[in-house]
């Protein structure tokens, strides 16, 4: 399978930018994007978002959240 990063924007709409997780994170700082996401075929999940200049899994966030 193929897998691209790529942002999410406000209405959950996928846009593929990159074949790396830090090219996808750089084109969403350059344009003030808050979500990173993976697809893989037709399948898009969320990956990272940032927030005060810092980068969060969604895995962190839901840690803290819980604890």
């Amino acid at each position: 399978m193929i897998v691209l990063y790529g942002s999410t924007d406000n209405k959950n709409i996928h846009t593929d930018t990159s074949k790396t997780l830090l090219g996808a994170k750089q084109y969403a700082t350059r344009n003030d994007l808050k979500n990173v996401s993976m697809r893989v075929g037709y399948n898009v999940e969320l990956i990272e978002f940032k927030q005060g200049g810092k980068w969060y899994t969604y895995k962190e966030a839901f840690e803290f959240l819980l604890s």
